[in-house]
């Protein structure tokens, strides 16, 4: 059994990594379930994708570690692959509809005249390996073209959905753009077509996604990228309105959807710097798809579904206002809490990097300094039965929690940091990853979810101490092993922290 999750474009993919460090903290309530990832964009080296593709290759290195039960890391993820509409030798719409024989001959001369009228020259010469440019009626067609199921990665996926009863598929897309506009209703649309039936003739699966409507604008092409086509910021809106007409008159979308999140900002984010696509396209996270994420974890957390096309509702407490607190995210699906979940997942990696990760270190360089870490041989050697002195590789697996540390915090201070918003999560300070891994704690761990107590100082020394304590109720038996003690007992040293 698993869930089913297609990042369609730069902003699909922007929304995937923010599922991944939510899911992190374990927000989705059946740890159980595979979460199968999939890639669509025509744009196969966009800095978006690629760094996505990094945070999943991150979190399942760090995964392996092992939490207890904690929750945190539960879900399994695995990359079903990417996919692209634009094949090698195919990359303008011409190459790919095979213009000059639609046009010289006489049985399909018509049809291309056809063709002819819908697109102009530039959108039919224009390379579209950076992407359909802001183009959604391109998008569509090549991708109705060139979408095959006996092709990968859909060639291995639907044959998993078609033998799991209680699938959920969701699709992460922008409303405004050109791949995910585009991809959107065609992949789901394409998909539900091969699924299988029930008795009743409906779809097997459920399917819904998160539609983000506009939340961020660059500013103009530079000169030398002026005349080439594009997307441009002035057409946004217009590629909204005209999107949701169809998405409101279309029968096939109210058939193939269980329901769809629409997720935007009326206060459009300044991107710094203009970009046609590839990996200079590369954007800072934004809490706009921190609510997308949401809304998938939403989705996959129901268990009962109101029949026919829903379009759940979330504002924010205050629309006149520009303060985004926790009070304003959703998570009444979301078990224990969001703010108490995520939280609790700030200050773990916040005192692994800053308590235990230096500690760890040392250890692995200097046998001797295992004599002043007063937790190692408790957690560590007696416990877990390891020792990264001895055993390197050990020490790789500790590493890899610590790189994902920090793209975690890179990530939540990117979100925390909007210009637009004042958003009161986390402290900034937390967020922080110049020398991150320090032997101390530049922040007690009470200060770091916002708003803060006053009392009760979590400082290094505290911690230090709880930790070397941990070994008293630590697990007798035998239910943890390796390094799961160890994250076990910081984890409940953090989760108690208010």
């Amino acid at each position: 059994m698993s869930y089913y999750l297609i990042g369609i474009g730069g902003t699909g993919a922007r929304c995937m990594e923010s599922f991944i460090h939510l899911n992190s903290a374990g927000l989705l309530n059946d740890g159980n379930k595979k979460v199968e990832l999939v890639y669509v964009d025509a744009d196969v080296s966009c800095g978006n994708l690629t760094r996505t593709q990094q945070t999943a290759a991150l979190y399942k290195k760090a995964r392996q570690i092992g939490f207890g039960d904690t929750g945190l890391f539960q879900n399994e993820f695995e990359e079903m692959g990417f996919w692209t509409p634009v094949k090698e030798d195919c990359d303008t719409m011409d190459d790919i509809f095979h213009y000059t024989s639609l046009v010289n001959k006489e049985s399909t001369h018509s049809l291309g005249l056809l063709y002819d009228s819908l697109y102009t020259e530039q959108e039919r010469t224009t390379d579209l390996a950076k992407g359909f440019r802001g183009h959604p009626s391109i998008g569509a067609a090549v991708m109705t073209e060139k979408m095959d199921s006996d092709e990968e990665p859909w060639k291995s996926l639907l044959p998993k959905i078609n033998a799991d009863p209680e699938a959920k598929i969701f699709l992460f897309a922008s409303v405004f753009g050109g791949t995910g506009a585009a991809g959107f209703p065609t992949i789901a649309s394409l998909l539900y077509d091969k699924l299988k039936r029930d008795g009743n003739d409906q779809c097997i699966a459920r399917i819904s996604g998160a539609l983000v409507l506009p939340y961020f604008q660059f500013p103009p092409a530079d000169e030398d990228s002026a005349q080439e086509m594009q997307a441009k910021v002035d057409e946004f809106m217009l590629n909204t309105k005209s999107a949701l007409e169809y998405y409101n008159r279309s029968e096939k979308i109210r058939s193939t959807f269980t329901s769809i999140y629409l997720v935007g900002d009326n206060d459009l984010t300044e991107v710094k710097k203009f970009s046609l696509g590839s990996g200079t396209q590369k954007n800072e996270a934004h809490f706009i798809e921190m609510y997308a994420a949401l809304a998938a974890i939403d989705f996959f957390n129901k268990d009962e579904y109101q029949p026919g096309l829903t379009v759940p509702m979330v504002a924010r407490r205050d629309e006149n206002n520009d303060k985004i607190e926790w009070e304003d995210l959703p998570d009444q699906s979301i078990r224990g809490g969001l703010r108490n979940r995520l939280g609790t997942m700030a200050r773990v990696l916040y005192a692994y990097q800053h308590g235990v990760m230096p500690s760890l270190q040392e250890c692995s360089s200097d046998e001797k300094a295992k004599r002043k870490v007063a937790w190692y041989k408790d957690l560590v050697e007696k416990q877990g039965k390891i020792d990264v002195y001895q055993n390197p590789e050990i020490m790789q697996e500790f590493q890899a929690l610590s790189d994902y540390a920090d793209r975690f915090f890179t990530w939540l201070g990117e979100i925390i940091s909007n210009p637009k918003r004042d958003v009161g999560l986390i402290n900034p300070q937390a967020c922080n990853t110049e020398n991150l891994i320090t032997q101390q704690f530049p922040l007690t761990l009470e200060k770091i979810v916002i708003p803060a107590p006053d009392s009760r100082k979590y400082d290094y020394k505290k911690f230090w101490q709880e930790l070397c304590g941990a070994a008293k109720h630590a697990d007798k038996n035998g239910s943890l092993s390796g390094k799961e003690y160890l994250m076990q007992a910081v984890y409940n040293i953090c989760k108690d922290v208010k």
